[in-house]
């Protein structure tokens, strides 16, 4: 956290006491005190932490502290959903632009000085976007998508009330029919035990031929061979790869040298305005939690997130 974010934290909430270091170092005597920690806790720390009221992390995700058995039922668990919406909504938006364009295509030309038309492209107007997962960024690409001109299907773990931006809203159940009729699928699905391979072998066999797959969610949540298999048969336009089973990608891994393969390494999170917006959620919560009020963002650790 930069010194004045710090700095506004500490002016705004002058009755408590701030103590500031980094993960896995911090004073034992500090945090036998600790009744709120702002990052991402070691396992050590959590144990460490008697008093321990309220976990505020700095991502999206919580993988790592829904199921940990360090981690008591009664202390609170909040993520920064809200802070990574526009930015991993903008980079999904990217990566499925670069396709349609080809993108990949000229930097490789570029990168050899070859001066070539790409006779071949792709519209994301009037295709058919399918979004899995509609959480922060998930709904974000949904708009995003819609305003570009596609019809937009959003994929859901239940039933809930439809968006104006979205045509049609299903189910999990459904997400084998949907991936038959379209252009573009993207995953913005979080890690949990319910979506963990949740994309796997037989519904990748499912997809649209010539679709292209973006994932900005998690590379867990994808049989990762099977998408491989999918991209070297040419049942599949392309893959846009945020996020890999394994991170960083092994050197072994084929995708790193194919064609119609684009990874960012991760990236989706990138943006400047990360830390006014982890700043401002986590006033927002400081000023809930000195009330005794529900924290916004809070994680149903037996959903997952």
């Amino acid at each position: 956290m930069e010194s004045r974010h710090e700095d506004r934290l500490k002016q705004q909430f002058p009755q408590i006491s701030f103590v500031t270091g980094k993960r896995g170092e911090l004073p034992q005597s500090e945090l036998e005190e600790a009744v709120v920690y702002v990052g991402w806790p070691t396992d050590d720390e959590i144990r460490a932490m008697p008093k321990l009221q309220w976990i505020q992390l700095p991502s999206a995700g919580a993988d790592g502290y829904v199921s940990n058995p360090a981690l008591r039922e009664q202390v609170v668990v909040t993520n920064s959903s809200g802070v990574f919406g526009v930015p991993g909504a903008e980079h999904a938006i990217a990566l499925m632009l670069a396709f349609t364009r080809q993108l990949h295509v000229h930097f490789r030309q570029q990168a050899e000085k070859i001066w070539k038309r790409n006779p071949y492209c792709l519209e994301i107007q009037d295709s058919t976007v399918t979004v899995i997962g509609m959480g922060d960024i998930g709904t974000e690409i949904c708009r995003k998508a819609k305003g570009l001109g596609a019809y937009v299907i959003a994929v859901k773990r239940s039933q809930a009330a439809k968006p104006e931006f979205v045509d049609e809203l299903v189910v999990t159940a459904d997400l084998g029919e949907v991936l038959e009729r379209s252009d573009f699928i993207v995953s913005a699905l979080p890690m949990t035990e319910q979506t963990k391979g949740l994309i796997s072998a037989e519904l990748i066999k499912k997809m649209k031929k010539g679709a292209v797959f973006i994932n900005v969610g998690r590379g867990g949540t994808v049989d990762e061979a099977a998408l491989i298999e999918a991209l070297q048969n040419g049942d599949l336009e392309g893959a846009g790869l945020d996020v890999t089973e394994i991170e960083p990608l092994p050197n072994t891994s084929p995708l790193w040298s194919m064609d119609n393969v684009m990874i960012t390494s991760h990236a989706v999170g990138v943006t400047p305005k990360k830390a006014d917006r982890r700043t401002a959620l986590l006033v927002a919560n400081f000023e809930k939690f000195l009330q005794g009020e529900p924290l916004t963002n809070t994680v149903v650790r037996a959903r997952g997130y």
